[in-house]
């Protein structure tokens, strides 16, 4: 699961797991979380993402047991770097990159909101929409609109 990956890049970030791995360092969400006293927050996430998995039916094979101990070593406080307008964007962006799809699970609050705010830059989430803002204008108005453009705009790497 990708969210252990991003505990242990933490942990290797503030230097208290030292296994000279250099995978994920950089990653936005790693940087996000790493920024403030949220790494709690994670471990909570962890949990909860392994209890929908068994819940659905399948098996789990991942746990934190062994890293428990440098986790504990993190100072913590309650908290999430994530507010409603970051997931906001997060929702833009998924939006953008499988239309499609995203466009039928959206509740219409969520669909309406989304296409009455302009967005909001966030470093690491969205900010190469800025740079294609007349392009996304337009994918929105036609949305508004019920047409639905499944290439999206979301940039593709090559």
């Amino acid at each position: 699961m990708e969210l252990k990956q991003v505990l242990l890049a933490i942990l290797r970030r503030r230097g208290i797991l030292r296994d000279g791995r250099r995978g994920w360092l950089n990653h936005p969400i790693v940087l996000m979380y790493d920024a403030g006293p949220y790494v709690d927050d994670l471990v909570r996430y962890f949990y909860a993402a392994v209890d929908e998995w068994t819940r659905r039916g399948f098996r789990n094979n991942i746990s934190l047991d062994d890293v428990e101990p440098l986790l504990k070593q993190l100072a913590g406080a309650p908290g999430t770097p994530v507010t409603e307008d970051l997931t906001r964007e997060y929702r833009r962006v998924l939006l953008l990159k499988e239309p499609c799809f995203y466009y039928r699970r959206l509740t219409a609050e969520e669909l309406a909101e989304l296409l009455s705010t302009p967005p909001r830059p966030y470093n690491g989430v969205n900010l190469w929409l800025f740079d294609m803002l007349e392009l996304y204008e337009t994918f929105m108005k036609r949305l508004a609109a019920g047409e639905v453009d499944c290439a999206g705009i979301f940039p593709r790497r090559r």
